[in-house]
């Protein structure tokens, strides 16, 4: 994304880096995936002998799902400013995100579901398949981590319905709702409405519509905004916020004297909104303005960033599948290294598979829901390649 200005008879430019952004998608997905390494879903003693420094990042992992909304928003809001605006286009806005997420969802949700019927898991009473399927609110669903996907519908929603008035003045709207719902929470979490043992919210309201994470998606669309209206941005200032933020979150959830699992927990949900999530904001920042990498690793993550999503749905099944079905056939190789090998050999399985899932199942379907929406709304196809990369 280019920005152009002139001062003083000269041409000024920044460019916003999405291939920045990839590769911080791809940390987001990684962040995950190592989070969910953590026992009880890794047996505790193949991780007797696995490097500390990664067993403590894994502890912090659930902050990938903050990174994720923040650029989730980030990415609408260029969207949002290509739009034309009215009824037709807010629709059509909708359509394209809601296919977006289902059609690289849906396959996933179906190797799960085998997975639950084959081997009897995922079978908690309170996990509806239907309400999976479609991604309903609810308090567990069939892939453990579609709950964010939820989010990211009830954003999109939110956003094309603001297209279906106004284009031009999103952006306000969008600051608006941010100060109100941070106003609200602000007086729930004075009122103890957060506390442990507090039963009073309400699964819809609370925990969905008026959760402290819809936050980060805002605040990342108003930084989109902000980058727009004031290009000149230095890394002088973003790198060491976003330096400061993550590690004043990691203080606060490991010495704050936090309950439970702290900020991964909708107790904590306000602290993380804050904390975590202001760190989010610092780094999507940082991706958007620093200077494009050169080197090949840079390059390497910036691909796989494309697949993030894929990564994002396939690494709890292959988490199954591995540690679940294969591994333990395989004796030894569980105990190789103190469980470094196995561990290895999931992570490299889930890079792979990823790719694998993107290049043939996640574009091609992509690609036909496009075509599909364009002969619904009676459009010509529009160049999506920045906007419609995987969400979170």
């Amino acid at each position: 994304m280019l920005r152009r200005w002139t001062q003083a008879g000269i041409t000024w430019e920044v460019i916003l880096v999405i291939k920045n952004i990839q590769s911080l998608r791809f940390v987001a997905a990684f962040l995950v995936l190592i989070h969910h390494t953590l026992p009880p879903n890794v047996h505790p003693a193949h991780y007797a002998r696995i490097p500390h420094f990664f067993t403590e990042l894994s502890l912090y992992g659930f902050a990938g799902v903050d990174i994720f909304f923040v650029i989730s928003g980030f990415i609408m809001a260029q969207t949002a400013r290509q739009s034309p605006g009215g009824l037709h286009a807010g629709s059509e806005f909708i359509a394209r995100r809601f296919l977006r997420i289902y059609t690289g969802y849906w396959p996933a949700f179906f190797l799960v579901l085998f997975l639950s019927v084959w081997l009897g898991v995922f079978q908690e009473p309170e996990i509806s398949r239907l309400g999976s399927f479609f991604l309903l609110p609810q308090e567990k669903y069939l892939l453990n981590v579609a709950w964010t996907l939820t989010y990211e519908l009830l954003f999109y929603l939110l956003i094309g319905v603001i297209l279906c008035f106004t284009s031009r003045r999103a952006m306000a709207v969008i600051a608006g709702l941010f100060v109100l719902l941070a106003l609200y929470v602000l007086v729930q979490h004075q009122r103890g409405f957060y506390v442990p043992g507090s039963n009073r919210w309400d699964l819809v309201l609370d925990t969905f519509l008026t959760s402290p994470l819809i936050l980060e998606f805002m605040a990342g669309y108003l930084l989109n905004g902000l980058l727009h209206r004031f290009p000149r941005q230095r890394l002088l200032f973003w790198l060491p916020f976003a330096l400061l933020m993550t590690g004043l979150s990691v203080w606060v959830q490991k010495w704050g004297g936090l309950e439970g699992v702290g900020m991964a927990a909708y107790l904590y949900y306000p602290e993380r909104a804050l904390l975590f999530g202001s760190a989010a904001l610092g780094w999507v920042a940082v991706a958007a303005i620093a200077p494009e990498g050169r080197s090949w690793f840079l390059r390497l993550t910036q691909k796989l960033g494309d697949a993030s999503y894929a990564l994002y749905l396939l690494h709890i099944p292959l988490l199954v599948i591995l540690y679940g079905v294969l591994f333990p056939r395989l004796g030894p190789l569980l105990w190789v290294g103190g469980g470094k090998l196995s561990l290895l050999v999931y992570i490299g399985t889930c890079l792979v598979m990823s790719w694998v899932y993107f290049r043939l199942v996640e574009i091609p379907l992509h690609q036909w829901s496009r075509r599909l929406v364009t002969r619904a709304f009676h459009r010509r196809p529009i160049d999506h390649s920045v906007t419609d990369q995987a969400p979170q």
